[in-house]
């Protein structure tokens, strides 16, 4: 080979070595002397995370004095865990906590004793606090819009009827005839009583002077005594616990076990379950008023809850309603006694024809 077409074909080797050089290098494949490397990754910056330092029971308040601060990666860090002891001093612990645990918020509690065995619902009731039952209707629970954890009024409406305070039984007495059937000598004089059946020939009624006649005549009731109505709101800003019958544990155990349906499988269907109303709520009160709620259930006074807005914390001071209060409140005139009144169709004539 000649000397010319050598060198032409080493400068073509060079050419190419050249080349795939540059390739690489712009690629990063290889790093050329005093080029630079690539930019080394920074170290993640770190924040201050709590931590336990001391082992702490369940149930026990949470000191600063149990706690500790140890760096941990910015990057790793989410919204449950505690950046400052202050977070959480004076919470409980809601588990047993072991020396070294980092502590996040699903440990902590804001009052003992809500881990422990028990009711769901007890733990919902703030300390010095009771629950208790009350009935409710359709028209006495806002046509059932009343959801758990809502705040609502308690309206009460008794009845009060007049008693013989000695009997103790309502008014009027029956009435009974004593008559003297003679004397015996140096005896006291010998008495009968003549007792009605009862009803209303029996009542006990009073004397008046008839001004027509001018002579006495003696009234008795044509019926039984009347009630007389008041309703006055009793309890104000009171929270709901729970409306409806609680579940039982053995209908909870029963639903567990039911199979799962498998994907692709038809769901089984069957004889729609019927759903009743609820016709209990369940309150939080007071102690006091929680005796008073009973008192007034067992005498048979009637219930009616009103809803409130959940940001309404007043206080309304109201008025007894009695028949009297309603006519002068709502200037409702008593009616005169007329010659005359409307004529109402009879129920038979109202009603359309077959």
């Amino acid at each position: 080979m000649k000397r010319g077409s050598r060198v032409l074909l080493f400068l073509v080797i060079i050419i190419i070595i050249l080349i795939a050089v540059a390739f690489f290098v712009l690629r990063g494949g290889i790093q050329l002397p005093g080029a630079g490397g690539p930019t080394a990754t920074p170290p993640s910056p770190m924040v201050s995370v709590v931590f336990v330092e001391q082992p702490i029971n369940r149930d026990d308040p949470i000191n600063p004095e149990s706690l500790t601060l140890k760096p941990y990666p910015q990057e790793l860090v989410t919204e449950k865990m505690i950046r400052t002891t202050d977070e959480i001093t004076g919470k409980y612990a809601a588990f047993p906590l072991s020396q070294g645990m980092m502590v996040t918020t699903d440990m902590l509690a804001d009052r003992p004793g809500l881990n422990q065995p028990g009711s769901d619902a007890a733990k919902v009731i703030s300390p010095g606090l009771v629950a208790i039952s009350i009935p409710i209707t359709r028209l006495g629970s806002v046509s059932y819009g009343i959801r758990d954890g809502d705040r609502v009024n308690v309206i009460a409406t008794t009845r009060f009827v007049d008693v013989d305070p000695n009997f103790q039984t309502k008014l009027p007495n029956y009435t009974a005839v004593v008559t003297g059937t003679g004397f015996m000598p140096d005896a006291l004089p010998i008495l009968s009583a003549g007792i009605n059946s009862g009803g209303a020939s029996a009542a006990q009624g009073r004397a008046e002077l008839d001004p027509t006649i001018n002579q006495a005549i003696y009234l008795v009731p044509s019926e039984s005594q009347r009630s007389r109505l008041v309703s006055q709101m009793i309890l104000q800003d009171i929270q709901v616990l729970h409306i409806g019958d609680f579940v039982l544990a053995s209908q909870e155990n029963a639903d567990a076990q039911q199979p799962p349906v498998q994907e692709g499988q038809p769901t089984p269907t069957g004889t729609p379950v019927n759903v009743s109303p609820p016709d209990v709520i369940t309150l939080i009160v007071t102690p006091q008023d929680a005796v008073s709620l009973t008192y007034f259930l067992n005498s048979g006074t009637q219930f009616t809850l009103t809803l409130r807005a959940p940001d309404d914390t007043s206080r309304v001071e109201t008025e007894a309603a009695t028949l009297q209060f309603l006519l002068s409140q709502y200037a409702i005139p008593l009616p005169s006694k007329l010659p005359y009144v409307i004529d109402m169709p009879s129920p038979a004539a109202t009603q359309p024809a077959p």
